[in-house]
């Protein structure tokens, strides 16, 4: 598998071998070719939306039937059989970055076959059609749209990967890398193409915390999370049925249809994501879902601002969560009863894929109770897929002192007597007064943080600090504001 250390501060990627960085001192991660396909994905979506100007797009006649995302996988190819053959060769690696990126069966002989093919100073076609998009595009307020920027980004991450891909680098082959990308920069600013920085998303470089990897290791992990003891029960029965209903398809016997599709109901921060996600891994464990992944997304990330794009924008996240779950939260923003509003498209994209998708697909909505459950009546076919309910209830006072005393433990913290007296009382207020829409444990978490930067205040001004002190919360700490 590919892998490469990058530097999280200045972004250089680094030898494997590094585990910090020679040049700014910087923490490092590993990142991998998933990283680099979901970028490429962005842009292939914006591409796809804009792809409605086609017809208005005077480069675009030279494609005949080609669509633009054709044109620009093609284009990339050169690219990296540019890169590729600077030194003469195509590796292992090189050929498994193309054919993974691109979603391709490449050869050797094939980019071998462009050895003779030279970039030069003129702007590939995929780029004049993305400008000449982007300007049609901007004409109907899409001042934002810059796709030919995206593009760019795309050659520049791309290359800068694909040239270290067997963890060496040949200077010659940067040189090519490194003067085609300043003459395209240069060449797109002739175009007054506005060239965005590239933004690299920190929560998809982060090396991932190993998860559980058998039923057992998943079902104690559910049953060790602190209260939702009704939940963990209701829980616990469902995978009970999973398991039974399972055991009777093995054994070719016959069974009624069930929808395994569920609503969670609950104010914030009282575990519904990290229910939903040991729950994937738990159904992946016993066979009902080949990969067990969990994606995450609410409104924003399946509407879109105009017509058509809502739709394709919905597929995207659909297609990204097969073989797993998908954990829509606020599940009830997508109802809105304004008639210019795109949710129901995204409502009925999401039922026909969990119809198309049943073997391979569970949908789990989230959000308050009254307002999941006006969703639920907006639209009967929602009504019949989701037929399972799971309440979170709220932390009481006990839950909150344990999940506030977990994070401690985390940090190497602990409390001194009237600390501890303290945080107990005050979470005894917190639970009898606590709002309707009471943040559970997000409230603890700000606390927490709250807490530890009235720790670091206090101590900051002290020329001579211990071990102890820096591991202590203090009575002192806790004197904050109630909420």
């Amino acid at each position: 598998m590919l892998e490469w250390t990058i530097c999280n501060d200045c972004g250089k990627i680094l030898d494997n071998s590094q585990e910090t960085c020679p040049n700014c001192s910087g923490q490092v991660n590993r990142i991998h070719m998933d990283y680099l396909t979901r970028y490429l994905s962005n842009l292939k979506f914006l591409v796809k939306t804009i792809e409605i100007f086609k017809p208005f797009c005077d480069s675009a006649e030279k494609l005949d039937d080609m669509n633009i995302e054709t044109l620009i996988i093609d284009d990339l190819f050169k690219w990296f059989s540019y890169l590729g053959l600077g030194d003469g060769k195509i590796t292992d690696n090189e050929l498994e970055f193309i054919n993974t990126l691109l979603d391709a069966t490449y050869t050797k002989d094939d980019i071998l076959s462009l050895s003779d093919v030279k970039l030069d100073e003129s702007l590939p076609l995929s780029f004049k059609c993305l400008h000449e998009l982007d300007e049609y595009g901007q004409n109907f307020d899409m001042n934002e749209l810059n796709s030919a920027s995206e593009l760019f980004g795309c050659y520049k991450l791309f290359g800068k990967f694909f040239i270290t891909a067997d963890n060496t680098l040949d200077e010659d082959v940067l040189k090519l890398y490194t003067d085609y990308i300043d003459n395209l920069e240069n060449t797109l600013g002739k175009y007054d193409v506005e060239i965005k920085p590239i933004k690299l998303s920190e929560t998809e470089i982060k090396e991932k915390q190993e998860e559980p990897t058998s039923l057992d290791d998943c079902m104690e992990q559910l049953n060790k999370l602190i209260g939702l003891e009704k939940v963990k029960k209701d829980v616990n029965s469902l995978i009970n049925l999973v398991q039974i209903r399972k055991l009777r398809e093995e054994r070719g016997i016959k069974q009624p249809a069930m929808s395994l599709h569920l609503v969670f109901s609950g104010n914030p921060g009282t575990g519904k994501t990290t229910v939903a996600r040991l729950l994937a891994q738990i159904y992946h464990e016993i066979g009902l879902l080949s990969k067990g992944h969990l994606i995450e997304t609410d409104r924003s990330g399946l509407v879109g601002g105009y017509v058509g794009q809502t739709a394709i924008k919905t597929q995207e996240v659909i297609k990204s969560a097969l073989g797993g779950i998908l954990f829509i939260d606020e599940a009830y923003s997508l109802a809105q009863e304004s008639e210019n509003d795109y949710g129901k498209e995204a409502i009925d994209t999401l039922l026909k894929a969990m119809e198309d998708h049943r073997d391979d697909l569970i949908v789990i909505v989230a959000g308050y109770p009254a307002l999941m459950e006006k969703f639920l009546y907006s639209n009967p076919g929602l009504e019949s897929r989701f037929n399972k309910f799971i309440y979170f209830e709220d932390y009481n006072d006990i839950e909150l002192y344990e999940i506030f005393m977990l994070m401690c433990e985390d940090s190497n913290l602990s409390l001194d007597e009237g600390a501890e007296d303290y945080l107990k009382q005050y979470f005894k207020k917190v639970y009898e007064n606590r709002s309707k829409n009471f943040a559970n444990g997000r409230a603890v978490r700000n606390l927490f943080e709250e807490v530890i930067t009235n720790q670091a205040n206090r101590l900051a001004p002290q020329s001579d600090i211990t071990d102890e002190e820096l591991n202590t919360l203090t009575y002192e700490d806790f004197l904050v504001e109630d909420d």
